[in-house]
Protein backbone atom coordinates (compact mmCIF):
# COMPACT_ATOMS: atom_id res chain seq x y z
CA UNK A 1 0.00 0.00 0.00
CA UNK A 2 1.32 3.48 -0.68
CA UNK A 3 0.22 6.22 1.15
CA UNK A 4 2.79 8.72 0.09
CA UNK A 5 3.39 8.53 -3.59
CA UNK A 6 3.78 12.52 -4.41
CA UNK A 7 7.90 13.16 -4.04
CA UNK A 8 8.33 15.37 -1.23
CA UNK A 9 11.09 18.06 -2.55
CA UNK A 10 13.25 20.55 -0.72
CA UNK A 11 16.30 22.42 -2.08
CA UNK A 12 19.09 24.34 0.07
CA UNK A 13 22.36 25.16 -0.89
CA UNK A 14 25.82 24.58 1.05
CA UNK A 15 25.26 21.14 3.06
CA UNK A 16 28.00 20.05 5.53
CA UNK A 17 26.57 16.24 5.52
CA UNK A 18 27.47 13.34 3.21
CA UNK A 19 24.15 12.02 1.41
CA UNK A 20 24.51 8.35 2.18
CA UNK A 21 25.76 8.91 6.05
CA UNK A 22 22.69 11.26 6.35
CA UNK A 23 20.09 9.59 5.13
CA UNK A 24 21.73 6.30 7.96
CA UNK A 25 21.62 8.75 10.81
CA UNK A 26 18.21 10.06 9.69
CA UNK A 27 16.17 6.87 9.74
CA UNK A 28 18.12 5.49 13.12
CA UNK A 29 17.11 8.95 14.88
CA UNK A 30 13.40 9.09 13.82
CA UNK A 31 12.49 5.05 13.77
CA UNK A 32 14.37 5.07 17.60
CA UNK A 33 13.09 8.21 18.97
CA UNK A 34 9.92 6.61 19.75
CA UNK A 35 8.06 5.43 22.85
CA UNK A 36 9.95 3.33 25.16
CA UNK A 37 8.13 0.39 25.41
CA UNK A 38 4.28 0.38 24.69
CA UNK A 39 1.89 -2.65 25.89
CA UNK A 40 2.70 -5.50 23.86
CA UNK A 41 -1.14 -6.51 23.58
CA UNK A 42 -2.34 -4.88 20.30
CA UNK A 43 -5.24 -5.89 18.43
CA UNK A 44 -4.91 -7.23 15.20
CA UNK A 45 -7.70 -5.32 14.06
CA UNK A 46 -6.14 -2.18 15.06
CA UNK A 47 -2.73 -3.12 13.38
CA UNK A 48 -3.69 -1.36 9.95
CA UNK A 49 -4.67 1.70 11.73
CA UNK A 50 -1.71 1.96 13.98
CA UNK A 51 0.93 1.03 11.31
CA UNK A 52 -0.68 4.18 9.19
CA UNK A 53 -0.78 6.33 12.17
CA UNK A 54 2.80 5.60 12.54
CA UNK A 55 3.78 5.82 9.05
CA UNK A 56 2.34 9.12 8.31
CA UNK A 57 4.35 10.53 11.67
CA UNK A 58 7.88 8.89 10.48
CA UNK A 59 6.90 10.52 7.77
CA UNK A 60 6.46 13.88 8.77
CA UNK A 61 9.28 13.77 10.98
CA UNK A 62 11.93 12.60 8.64
CA UNK A 63 11.15 15.72 6.21
CA UNK A 64 11.10 17.95 9.07
CA UNK A 65 14.62 16.89 9.71
CA UNK A 66 16.30 16.99 6.29
CA UNK A 67 14.45 20.35 6.01
CA UNK A 68 16.14 21.07 9.49
CA UNK A 69 19.57 20.34 8.26
CA UNK A 70 18.95 22.35 5.19
CA UNK A 71 19.59 19.58 2.65
CA UNK A 72 18.51 19.08 -1.14
CA UNK A 73 16.33 16.08 -0.89
CA UNK A 74 13.65 14.42 -2.73
CA UNK A 75 11.32 11.36 -1.47
CA UNK A 76 10.93 9.54 -4.87
CA UNK A 77 9.49 6.43 -3.06
CA UNK A 78 7.47 6.00 0.45
CA UNK A 79 5.66 3.43 1.01
CA UNK A 80 4.21 0.62 3.97
CA UNK A 81 3.61 -2.96 4.95
CA UNK A 82 1.64 -3.67 8.33
CA UNK A 83 1.15 -6.85 9.68
CA UNK A 84 0.16 -8.43 13.12
CA UNK A 85 2.85 -11.11 14.35
CA UNK A 86 1.43 -13.29 16.55
CA UNK A 87 5.14 -14.94 17.00
CA UNK A 88 5.36 -11.55 18.79
CA UNK A 89 1.77 -10.41 19.62
CA UNK A 90 2.34 -6.94 17.99
CA UNK A 91 1.89 -4.64 15.15
CA UNK A 92 4.96 -4.82 12.60
CA UNK A 93 5.85 -2.28 10.46
CA UNK A 94 7.88 -2.48 6.91
CA UNK A 95 8.23 0.59 5.21
CA UNK A 96 10.24 1.09 2.05
CA UNK A 97 12.13 4.57 1.09
CA UNK A 98 13.85 5.85 -1.87
CA UNK A 99 15.36 9.17 -1.23
CA UNK A 100 17.68 11.25 -3.03
CA UNK A 101 20.03 13.61 -0.99
CA UNK A 102 22.41 15.26 -1.88
CA UNK A 103 22.18 13.44 -5.74
CA UNK A 104 23.00 10.35 -4.01
CA UNK A 105 20.19 7.79 -4.22
CA UNK A 106 19.65 6.24 -1.21
CA UNK A 107 17.05 3.07 -0.64
CA UNK A 108 15.70 2.43 2.89
CA UNK A 109 13.81 -0.63 4.39
CA UNK A 110 13.82 -0.71 7.91
CA UNK A 111 10.91 -3.44 10.44
CA UNK A 112 9.89 -1.43 13.26
CA UNK A 113 6.99 -2.21 15.69
CA UNK A 114 3.98 0.15 14.90
CA UNK A 115 3.76 1.78 18.37
CA UNK A 116 7.00 1.86 20.11
CA UNK A 117 9.77 1.84 17.27
CA UNK A 118 11.28 -0.87 18.37
CA UNK A 119 13.36 -1.91 15.20
CA UNK A 120 13.59 -5.10 14.36
CA UNK A 121 16.00 -4.89 10.74
CA UNK A 122 17.38 -2.10 8.63
CA UNK A 123 18.78 -2.02 5.05
CA UNK A 124 20.45 0.56 3.44
CA UNK A 125 21.89 0.77 -0.26
CA UNK A 126 23.37 4.37 -1.56
CA UNK A 127 23.90 4.59 -5.52
CA UNK A 128 23.61 0.54 -5.79
CA UNK A 129 25.85 -0.49 -2.84
CA UNK A 130 25.07 -1.80 0.28
CA UNK A 131 25.55 0.82 3.02
CA UNK A 132 24.22 -0.78 6.27
CA UNK A 133 22.25 -4.29 6.72
CA UNK A 134 21.86 -5.14 10.32
CA UNK A 135 19.35 -7.64 11.72
CA UNK A 136 18.05 -6.85 15.47
CA UNK A 137 16.43 -10.19 16.42
CA UNK A 138 16.29 -8.92 20.43
CA UNK A 139 17.25 -6.05 22.81
CA UNK A 140 20.93 -7.34 23.44
CA UNK A 141 21.51 -8.28 20.04
CA UNK A 142 22.56 -7.02 16.44
CA UNK A 143 23.67 -9.13 13.68
CA UNK A 144 25.24 -7.77 10.19
CA UNK A 145 24.16 -9.14 7.42
CA UNK A 146 25.46 -9.48 3.84
CA UNK A 147 22.17 -8.09 1.79
CA UNK A 148 19.22 -7.51 0.36
CA UNK A 149 18.48 -11.36 0.39
CA UNK A 150 19.24 -11.62 3.75
CA UNK A 151 17.48 -9.12 4.88
CA UNK A 152 14.07 -10.28 3.01
CA UNK A 153 14.50 -13.30 4.76
CA UNK A 154 14.97 -12.30 8.17
CA UNK A 155 11.94 -9.81 7.76
CA UNK A 156 9.79 -12.45 6.30
CA UNK A 157 10.08 -14.65 9.36
CA UNK A 158 8.44 -12.16 11.12
CA UNK A 159 5.58 -11.24 8.69
CA UNK A 160 4.50 -14.58 8.41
Amino acid sequence: MILWETPVTAHFSKSKFHGRAFAFLAVAFIALSGIARADPTHERASCETQAKSSFQDLTHEYVSVLENVKVRFEIIANDYQAAFSEKLNTCLLLIHKRTSINREVSDTSYLIEAVSRTMYALYVETNGSVATCLLIPSIKETKPCKGRSEFDDFVGNYLK
